[in-house]
C-alpha cells in the first residue's frame, strides 16, 4: 500500500518501517494500534501551511480499512483451512471389508487388561517379547517359547517383571526370535481383511486376523476381490435373515429414541455401553449395575440420541461397544434384510425395522427366511 504523505517525515519513516518489516518477516504486523499511532503522528507532523486535504485524509482511512479487512480475511481463511484439515480424518467404518497392512507394535492396557500383541516368524525359533512404557523403560519380558513358522498373538497379564499391575495406557513391544544363530528382530506387521471395528477406551481399532490394529499405523489399504464381489451382490441378501458382528445405528437426528442397544452377558456384572461416531470418537457412555443385567439373556439399553453433555447428536451412522469389567460382550444381531441403502458410496444392509444397518463384510451368517 502506497501512502501519499508529502512533507510528513515521521509518517514516511513509519510507513517505510512497516513495509520493510512485512518484507523481512513475511508477516503482517500492522494492527489497529499501529494504525492509530501512524494517524496521530500524521496529524501532529503535517505542515500547518499546507494541511492535508480532507479528501486525502478520507482516502487514507479507506485504505487502512481495506488493509484491516484483508488481514481479517486472511485469519479467517487460515482458521478455515485448519478446520478442514482437522475434519479430514478417515471414517474408520469405511475400512471394514478392505485389505490392509498395519504395523502392530503397541499394547493398550485399560482397567488392568491388556489388548494387542502380534508377530510373524518365518522359521522355527525361540521367541522373546520385551514390553516398554512410554519413557522407553522395559516393564516386562515374556518368553512364549519355541514357535514354528506362522503368525501368533501373545497374552500379557498387564503386570511388570515384579508382578505389580502396570498403569493403564499404551505400551510398545519388540519381538526377537532365535533360530539357533542368535536373536534377531521379528516382524510385527499384519495383513488381512478388516473384519470389524473394536473400541477400547474411546479409541477405534481395526480387527484384522483377530488382531487390533490402530488405523494410524496402516501402511497400505486396498480392496480384496471377495470384497468387491460381495459389494456388487448386496441385493442377494434381501429377504434373508443375517447375523452381523457389528450392528450400525442409523440415527435420523429426530427420533425420541435413537436405538435399543442389544447385548448378551454371560454373568451378572457391571456393564458399560459406549457409543461412537463414524470417526471413532466416543460420544456417550451408559453404565449399568450388575443387578440391572440379565445373566445369559438378551439385554437392551435405550440410547436417546444425545451425547454425554445431553446435546442431540447429528444425523449419521453410529457404532457401539459393550464391556464388562474383564472383557467385551457379544453385540451381534440377527435380523431380516429389508432393503439396501447406499451411504457415501458404500452399500449397507438394512435390518428390518430395527433402525440398525450392517456392512456386508460384517455378516457372519446368512440363512433363508
Amino acid at each position: 500500500m502506497a501512502i501519499n504523505a508529502t512533507g510528513n517525515s515521521s509518517l514516511d519513516a513509519l510507513s517505510s518501517s512497516y513495509k520493510s518489516t512485512v518484507t523481512e518477516n513475511d508477516e503482517d504486523v500492522l494492527g489497529r494500534d499501529a494504525f492509530l499511532t501512524m494517524l496521530v503522528a500524521q496529524l501532529k507532523n503535517q505542515d500547518p501551511l499546507n494541511p492535508m486535504e480532507g479528501s486525502d485524509f478520507s482516502a487514507q482511512l479507506a485504505q487502512f480499512s481495506q488493509l484491516e479487512q484483508l488481514m481479517s480475511l486472511n485469519d479467517t481463511m487460515e482458521a478455515l483451512q485448519t478446520n478442514m484439515g482437522g475434519g479430514s480424518e478417515s471414517n474408520v467404518i469405511d475400512y471394514v471389508g478392505k485389505v490392509v497392512t498395519g504395523n502392530v507394535d503397541s499394547i493398550e492396557v485399560a482397567d488392568g487388561t491388556a489388548f494387542g500383541g502380534f508377530y510373524n516368524i518365518e522359521e522355527t525359533s525361540d521367541v522373546m517379547v520385551s514390553i516398554y512404557d512410554e519413557a522407553g523403560n522395559e516393564v516386562r519380558t515374556l518368553y512364549p517359547g519355541q514357535k514354528t513358522a506362522g503368525s501368533y498373538d501373545f497374552n500379557w497379564d498387564g503386570r511388570d517383571n515384579t508382578g505389580a499391575v502396570v498403569d493403564d495406557g499404551s505400551y510398545k513391544y519388540t519381538v526377537m526370535g532365535n533360530n539357533g544363530s542368535g536373536f534377531v528382530t521379528v516382524p510385527t506387521s499384519v495383513t488381512g481383511t478388516v473384519d470389524s471395528i473394536v473400541y477400547n477406551e474411546g479409541k477405534a481399532y481395526l480387527k484384522v486376523q483377530g488382531v487390533l490394529v490402530d488405523p494410524e499405523s496402516l501402511v497400505q489399504v486396498g480392496s480384496s476381490v471377495e470384497t468387491e464381489r460381495s459389494q456388487g451382490s448386496a441385493v442377494d441378501y434381501l429377504g434373508r435373515k443375517i447375523s452381523t458382528s457389528m450392528p450400525l445405528i442409523s440415527y435420523d437426528g429426530s427420533s425420541a429414541e435413537a436405538a435399543n442397544v442389544v447385548f448378551e452377558a454371560p454373568e451378572k456384572t457391571d456393564v458399560t455401553v459406549r457409543l461412537f461416531d463414524a470417526s471413532g470418537q466416543e460420544i456417550k457412555s451408559i453404565k449399568l449395575a450388575a443387578e440391572d443385567v440379565d445373566e445369559g439373556q438378551e439385554n437392551e439399553v435405550v440410547w436417546d440420541g444425545t451425547d454425554n453433555s445431553g446435546n442431540t447428536v447429528d444425523k449419521g451412522l453410529y457404532t457401539y461397544a459393550v464391556t464388562s469389567d474383564s472383557s467385551a460382550l457379544d453385540v451381534s444381531l440377527s435380523e431380516n434384510v429389508s432393503e439396501i441403502r447406499v451411504i457415501n458410496g458404500t452399500q449397507y444392509l438394512v435390518l428390518g425395522n430395527s433402525g440398525f444397518l450392517s456392512t456386508i463384510s460384517a455378516v457372519t451368517n446368512v440363512q433363508e427366511i
